[in-house]
């Protein structure tokens, strides 16, 4: 089947005009920024990064411009919106490192920024006194030439988790930031409509203390898909590549199925309505239907590996993991933890909610995200970079590449007894899965974990040159019952037509030992 490829907004296009100018596809959210910007003077909205929030301010910024043309066909087209000129005030603080220059590089970004804005409207502010005094004078005359003006600012926080290690600067940072976001609510009367976007929430920030603060739209359910992408959005915005795509994974019912497992489930609400990562399907459409890990592989947050190495959490204890609903925001000082900041950062998501209770359960929104937050957590558990020497590193790819499986069980056996199990508090199938999987990736061989079929989920699976093991883990049960749900639920069928060797693989740990107990293999 030929496709007319389309071209597809990938490489982070992020700017609404060139999106609709330049590009095949737009995943209209059009409707929400009209109740949004109709019911509301100033709102607040956190997603982990990569989600569409630059994307959301673009859009917002074009609206109150009255640039209508870009908008004909989209949802606020039919609506009343009043097409009126208002002046614009967009700053953005996600690109810049203030570890090194601090409060003297947060004013030099702001101020460019608002010179930019000044030469872009012809007004001029005296620069006398503090950032916050120039910000407050450009609100004011903006308003008075033009008409009451519209504020935007992207990453608000990125100063903040930038320099989460070290306190005293970011202590600084806070109280610089806690007075120049206090102009939005003490110059109230010259802005039309204010909009806020951060990975977090932090309570001290003037700017959601006291009076008249931000609406803070991150958990409504009414706005649960203003960024991603639902699965009605999906089937209908990119019907064509999913029927070009279908045949190459086994037919349009199981190629939808591989997506939503692999860059779905994102949820943000108790109402549990999950979406995709828009970037992920972006660069998968785009690369040939690939299922990699695009939105991984875009950069972990700088701010998460420092929070890694200033603390010592139990990594492991991810699954399953529980939140009351206050805790998912209103950071105070020194009181951010593990949970609260990996669900911000877009690792885990909202599974489940107790009603009675309070309670939010989190988990992994997908494979993607498991199988490379596990990686990044590994070091966290095991301090297995320096556990795994040279030498067996050799030998543990060798046993893979060669189908002898029984020499690497051996060695995976002689290396979890080194692993330090200290930030552990309870052993699971998965947290042996986690281990075995870390080894793998670390080797730069390929181990995907969770792998859907038809049928239910393998543990593990390990591509080594000609060969595919299939992995299935038990803890304190019979190695029979591994290898029989293996062949029960016929795991090896999708890889029937691969030409490769499947070697199936039941694994029994032993919880006292925290180790291996035995293993049977079947190559039938």
């Amino acid at each position: 089947m030929v496709m007319t490829r389309r071209k597809l907004p990938i490489g982070g296009v992020q700017t609404f005009s060139v999106l609709r100018r330049e590009y095949d596809v737009y995943i209209d959210k059009t409707a929400h920024v009209y109740n949004m910007a109709s019911r509301y003077r100033a709102v607040f909205l956190s997603r982990p990064r990569r989600f569409g929030k630059s994307l959301l301010c673009s859009t917002i910024a074009s609206l109150f411009r009255a640039e209508k043309e870009l908008f004909e066909g989209l949802a606020i087209a039919g609506t009343d919106w009043e097409w009126k000129v208002h002046p614009v005030i967009y700053l953005d603080l996600s690109g810049e490192d203030f570890t090194d220059n601090g409060v003297e590089g947060l004013f030099i970004t702001i101020e460019r920024q608002l010179d930019e804005v000044c030469d872009n409207y012809g007004i001029s502010v005296q620069k006398t006194g503090s950032i916050s005094d120039m910000f407050a004078r450009v609100i004011v005359e903006l308003s008075k030439k033009i008409a009451p003006t519209v504020v935007i600012i992207d990453e608000y926080d990125n100063p903040l988790l930038n320099t989460i290690d070290q306190p005293e600067l970011n202590k600084k940072l806070r109280e610089k930031l806690k007075g120049f976001y206090s102009v939005i609510k003490q110059y109230g009367e010259h802005i039309r409509f204010a909009f806020i976007t951060g990975v977090t929430k932090f309570a001290q920030v003037s700017v959601f203390s006291g009076m008249n603060q931000p609406n803070d739209i991150s958990m409504d359910s009414e706005y649960c898909d203003i960024c991603g992408v639902t699965q009605e959005e999906l089937e209908s915005v990119f019907a064509p590549e999913i029927d070009h795509y279908a045949e190459k994974h086994g037919g349009r019912e199981s190629y939808l199925k591989k997506l939503k497992g692999f860059y779905d489930g994102y949820c943000f609400t108790k109402d549990k309505v999950s979406v995709y990562n828009t970037y992920g399907l972006l660069n998968h459409f785009d690369k040939s239907a690939d299922f990699t890990p695009y939105w991984s592989m875009s950069g972990i947050p700088s701010f998460l590996l420092k929070y890694f190495e200033m603390k010592g959490d139990d990594v492991v204890e991810i699954e399953e993991a529980e939140m009351e609903a206050g805790n998912f925001a209103d950071y105070r000082d020194n009181t951010i933890t593990l949970f609260p900041l990996l669900y911000q950062a877009g690792y885990l998501t909202i599974k489940d909610y107790d009603e009675r209770t309070e309670i939010y359960k989190l988990n992994y929104p997908n494979t993607e995200v498991r199988q490379t937050l596990a990686k990044l957590l590994s070091s966290q558990y095991s301090n297995s970079a320096s556990t795994v020497k040279k030498s067996m590193s050799i030998r543990f790819v060798d046993a893979l590449l060669t189908g002898k499986i029984d020499d690497f069980m051996n060695l995976l056996k002689m290396y979890l007894q080194r692993v330090d199990y200290s930030l552990s508090s309870q052993i699971t199938e998965y947290y042996f899965e986690f281990a075995v999987s870390n080894i793998i990736n670390m080797l730069g061989l390929v181990c995907v974990n969770e792998v859907h079929t038809a049928n239910g989920r393998m543990d593990s699976v390990i591509h080594a040159g000609e060969y595919i093991y299939i992995i299935e883990f038990k803890v304190d049960k019979p190695v029979e019952d591994a290898l029989w749900q293996i062949e029960e639920r016929d795991y090896a069928l999708i890889y029937a037509d691969s030409g490769k060797k499947i070697i199936k693989v039941g694994v029994v740990f032993n919880r006292e030992a925290r180790n291996i107990l035995e293993w049977g293999v079947d190559e039938g």
